[in-house]
């Protein structure tokens, strides 16, 4: 059986890993909102963001790819689904988001609860 891993992020370390999001990995989604598994960043201990099966972890010197994957995540935005769809990619810049977020009320990855990074844990 194919196992279905999900990207996990921590905004602090720039990083993200592939990992479970359930405990039966055969029978996952690719349109997944959220984890039922925890995961925390081997690097600093904090509590790792889902951000679905489609995030394409920005290089970590790349700060404003990291604002814009944090922000856009903050407002309920996860990387899944199977890409096809008519809706607007998400941006991959810092100053794009806020904009992309006020227009895009009912975005098709727009799945998730709102939630504030430095609350998180």
């Amino acid at each position: 059986m194919t196992e279905f891993l999900h990207k996990f992020a921590c905004f602090d370390c720039h990083v993200a890993f592939k990992r479970q999001a359930i405990e039966n990995t055969s029978s996952g989604s690719a349109h997944q909102s959220d984890s039922e598994i925890v995961h925390m960043c081997p690097n600093c201990g904090h509590r790792m963001v889902f951000m679905g099966r489609n995030f394409a972890t920005p290089p970590k010197s790349d700060s404003s790819a990291w604002a814009a994957a944090k922000s856009l995540w903050e407002a309920g935005f996860r990387f899944v689904g199977s890409g096809y769809h008519s809706d607007p990619a998400l941006p991959k810049s810092k100053s794009d988001v806020p904009i992309f977020i006020e227009q895009n009320p009912k975005h098709k990855q727009r799945v998730g609860t709102k939630q504030q990074w430095k609350n998180y844990a």
